[in-house]
């Protein structure tokens, strides 16, 4: 059967189209599936773009030749799907559009020497050819090829079509949809196929058209019916889409929004200025320096917004991206004035609006409503710049220094942009918001902006003010703008006004400013009463937030901290008619009782208290941390070596979480004392260990300092180096090894790391090992971060990076932090008697394993003023000798071995042992 089937295709090829002159002929009204030659991949749609694909038998790969009247050998190339592949306007892409687009989808089927049924794509919009770079899924075609590009041969195979399913397609119909109310009838099969549906925006029509109508603005909703059909083991499907325009609920008005930015429209709360529209009560935001500037005198004031000279613009919300989508018919406008030495406006940027689906054009492509005064040009676009853009444009830049006005307005298919109330510009946009803009799953536009455009590389509009933004559901000619706006009499006002006063400060707002303090703010240890209005004119709103609400609620509220004061940052917002002055105040809120430290040891974990997973610190507040992920607790030792509790990290993700209250701590560090003992498998591959990560310990803010850099303090054995930064790699200090060298394996050590001041300095072993005396980030002021207490994740064996690796093959004992800066002799003898604890734990860790020490050998190893003696040495005995940085040093004398003072690692055969020398 199937080979019967096959011999009837090869037939059909054979006939489908004939040789002329060596040119392959396409038979009209026959589809073909266009391939790819030598890779045999075919040519499908990928979105909006024609792409080489993996052969499915996908009617998205099936095209029609139409021929080109009067011209030899041209042909449109048509989709089943009724699309032309057709040149985009602006480059050499391939895009699929639903209309010819005069040569730029002319195709001229070129023969190849190659071979008879061979051709090549000539596009006879610029004489190139069609080829990809690529011959993966998905590899995009291009149109700027060569006439011997190795991609850019193709040959015919006649497409096999379903007819049932294509019969069942074209017989399915839902009416009319054009004014939708009540819930739709969705049919379950066409011509006895099966159809599956889905609907765009399943909160208003649902996949069972049940219809929930929005409450203000109509909307477009695609309903999508999926059908197939299974011929010889190959599934065929075919999709139909029908638009249906749900109705809101309330009637339609034609004036949709308008922000004047009149003092009753302007609102705070929480330190943020929000000015609501008059007609539709959007709020929208002020963001970063931008605000509201009054100008005029004082029998006329005008409130208008101004953008400032960085990163200001004003949100309109996502609200109004609502009535975006509801838009055919509409028009938008605004007044502006460019500040005179505004010297970037010719700069990509400076829109005076943006309505967008994204807030990354060039990334997602999913389309915008865009005016530019920099060639004062109106966009509308279903992708980005490149594809599916439409525009008008008058061209040049806006004039600077005086008050203007720009509005834009469509009409059907008529799109018109007046400047000053004059017809500069008109064309054709087809583009509508309400179908060319709706993106799937998404009730509006979500990024509606004055002076900030989509295009993240683009420049704010800056140096420039902006009033009476409005927008309508209708068209306008230049009379009705006059009429609605009154634009050659405002603009005279808003001119008159910024003579008068460009600028008006308002003196009681500043007065109210300077009377206001806040006594008693040194030691906090109850709740704070904020004033919510002034004293000298209680006209003057007065907002309050807090640095840090955790510690300080934006309302006063006092939630006391554990273990040490902590001091918080009030800002108060005084605002009248738009304007607004922040003041802030320090205030110190003092420890909980109870809760303070008596000693300077912060933490101590010697593992010695154990439950399941959960292990006490020795230290006086007995943090509680937590063994992960396998992590465990080893016991090392004898009766006569001693006896120690380690935390072994295994071989994989394991690691130790201190916990969140350790953080707390962290965060009140200025002179401290971090360090703890450890110990490396020799069996851990340098290859491992020289991989980023492999830290002894990390306090961090987030679990993904890639993703979320907000600081960190880090010790890594990866190069024995700690750091800290406020951010990421890109501000860190560092204070290591020089030369870089990482740790050693084999024996145990220890690394500490303490600050005094500005000086960092790095021991190992006890020694002092690197130091530098400009660190300046502390983690009282580099950790500590406004919205949180403490550091809170605080790992030992585990980065705060999340592709780096875990420290693995490793044993951990005695993590302490200290509350200042221990001296050298401090850490070599009366506080962590480093020497001593790493010979004492080289003893209990060998009592217990393979290794030897060489106290049960005949050996015996003293250190002398001139360096290490050894005893009972005979001629075949093999002596070597390491510092702590695992460099092995030169033994002429294997008795009498000449070391300046530091920690050595003696072997002798199969024995080993760690010599202080003095």
């Amino acid at each position: 059967m199937k080979k019967n089937y096959l011999l009837l295709i090869g037939l059909a090829l054979a006939m489908t189209f004939q040789l002329r002159a060596a040119n392959v002929v396409p038979q009209a009204g026959v589809f073909y599936h266009i391939v790819q030659t030598p890779s045999n991949m075919v040519l499908g749609a990928n979105s909006t773009r024609p792409v080489v694909q993996t052969p499915t038998n996908a009617l998205n790969q099936a095209f029609e030749f139409v021929p080109v009247d009067g011209k030899a050998d041209t042909y449109y190339i048509k989709s089943y799907e009724g699309l032309y592949m057709n040149k985009a306007s602006n480059d050499w892409d391939m895009i699929y559009e639903a209309a010819i687009n005069g040569l730029s989808s002319e195709w001229v089927l070129v023969d190849d020497a190659s071979a008879t049924d061979v051709f090549r794509l000539l596009l006879n919009a610029n004489n190139k050819y069609m080829a990809t770079d690529g011959t993966s899924n998905n590899s995009n075609t291009y149109c700027d090829k060569s006439a011997t590009h190795e991609r850019g041969l193709f040959k015919l195979e006649q497409a096999v079509i379903p007819t049932e399913l294509v019969a069942a397609y074209n017989s399915l119909t839902l009416g009319d949809l054009s004014s939708v109310t009540a819930n739709v009838t969705l049919p379950e099969t066409s011509n006895g196929i099966a159809i599956v549906w889905a609907s765009s925006l399943p909160e208003v029509i649902s996949a069972t058209g049940v219809v929930t109508r929005p409450d203000k603005f109509s909307i477009i909703v695609k309903l999508r019916a999926t059908m197939s059909q299974d011929i010889d083991g190959v599934t065929f499907t075919m999709t139909k889409e029908f638009p249906a325009t749900v109705k809101a609920v309330a009637d339609p008005v034609d004036q949709l929004a308008q922000w004047d930015f009149s003092s009753s429209s302007i609102s705070e709360s929480n330190g943020e200025l929000v000015s609501t529209d008059a007609i539709s009560g959007f709020a929208g935001k002020f963001m970063n320096e931008a605000g509201v500037r009054t100008i005029g005198g004082a029998s006329d004031r005008i409130n208008v917004l101004d953008l400032g000279n960085g990163t200001g613009y004003f949100d309109m919300g996502t609200e109004l991206g609502k009535a975006i989508y509801s838009l055919s018919n509409y028009t938008m406008m605004a007044y502006f004035r460019v500040d005179e030495n505004y010297s970037q406006l010719t700069s990509p940027g400076n829109f005076i609006w943006n309505f967008s689906n994204s807030d990354d054009a060039p990334k997602d492509q999913n389309g915008y409503i865009i005016c530019s005064l920099k060639d004062q040009a109106q966009s509308v676009s279903s992708g980005y710049w490149a594809i599916g853009n439409q525009a008008i444009a008058k061209g040049g830049s806006v004039d600077k220094g005086g008050w203007h006005h720009i509005a834009y307005t469509q009409d059907g298919t008529t799109a018109t942009l007046f400047i000053d109330g004059v017809s500069v510009a008109t064309g054709t946009i087809t583009n509508l918001p309400a179908t060319s803009l709706v993106v799937d799953g998404r009730s509006g536009t979500l990024f509606n902006w004055l002076g900030r455009s989509c295009y993240p590389g683009d420049v704010y509009l800056r140096n420039t003010l902006i009033y009476d933004f409005q927008l309508w559901g209708i068209p306008m000619v230049g009379s009705d703008i006059e009429t609605v706006a009154a634009v050659t009499e405002t603009i005279g006002r808003l001119n008159a006004a910024y003579t008068a006063n460009p600028k008006v400060e308002l003196t009681e707002l500043k007065a109210e400013y300077d009377n206001l303090t806040m006594p008693n703010l040194d030691a906090v240890t109850s709740d704070i009463t904020l004033p919510s209005k002034g004293t000298l004119d209680q006209t003057i709103a007065i907002s309050w937030k807090s640095a840090n609400p955790n510690v300080i609620s934006n309302s006063g509220v006092v939630t006391r901290p554990d273990y040490f004061n902590f001091t918080d940052t009030l800002y108060a917002t005084l605002m009248k008619n738009g304007q607004k002055l922040v003041k802030k105040f320090a205030a110190t809120v003092l420890a909980a009782p109870n809760t303070t430290f008596t000693g300077n040891t912060m933490v101590k974990f010697d593992f010695a208290t154990v439950s399941d997973s959960l292990v006490t610190d020795a230290a006086e507040k007995h943090f509680v941390g937590k063994l992960k992920n396998g992590a465990r607790i080893n016991t090392i030792g004898t009766t006569e070596t001693g006896v120690y509790n380690v935390l072994s990290l295994g071989d994989s993700i394991g690691y130790f979480d201190m916990g969140a209250e350790v953080g707390k701590v962290m965060y009140n560090m200025s002179d401290y004392t971090v360090g703890a003992y450890y110990r490396i498998s020799d069996d851990y591959p340098s290859t491992e260990l020289a991989k980023n990560g492999n830290f002894l310990w990390s306090f961090s803010n987030t679990t993904d300092i890639l993703q979320d850099p907000k600081g960190y303090l880090i010790g890594s054995l990866k190069n024995q180096v700690v750091t800290i930064s406020k951010t990421n790699w890109t501000t860190e200090q560092t204070v290591g090894m020089d030369p870089v060298s990482p740790a050693q394996t084999g024996g145990w050590h220890h690394m500490a790391y303490v600050q005094k001041g500005t000086i960092g300095s790095l021991y190992i072993d006890g020694m002092q090992m690197a130091v530098d005396s400009a660190i300046t980030q502390l983690p009282l002021n580099t950790l500590n971060k406004p919205e949180f207490v403490g550091s809170l994740y605080n790992w030992i064996g585990r980065s705060c990076y999340s592709n780096d690796v875990y420290l693995r093959k490793t044993l951990v004992y005695d993590f302490r932090l200290y509350n200042k800066a221990l001296t050298d002799e401090e850490i070599q003898n009366s506080e962590l008697n480093v020497g001593t604890n790493i010979e004492k734990l080289d003893a209990a860790y060998l009592a217990a394993s393979s290794v030897n020490s060489i106290v049960d050998s005949r050996f015996k190893v003293a250190s002398t003023p001139e360096g290490i003696r050894i005893m009972g040495l005979s001629a075949t005995d093999k002596v070597s000798v390491f510092d702590i940085a695992g460099r092995q040093m030169r033994v002429t004398n294997p008795s009498l071995i000449k070391m300046n003072a530091g920690i050595y690692i003696v072997k002798i055969n199969q024995y080993a042992a760690k010599v202080v020398v003095e």
